[in-house]
């Protein structure tokens, strides 16, 4: 498990963290949004 702690770094983090959470907010919020959108518009019908 030494390897494992040694990669887990903030240097590490501070490569990694924004490359995985920036797209991975890209792509879930406007897919939240269109989900609320279609629920909003199937519940008004």
């Amino acid at each position: 498990m030494e390897p494992l702690a040694d990669a887990m770094t903030s240097d590490f983090a501070a490569t990694w963290l924004p490359a995985v959470f920036v797209p991975l907010i890209v792509l879930v919020t406007p897919a939240i949004f269109i989900v609320l959108v279609g629920r909003h518009i199937t519940a008004t019908d």
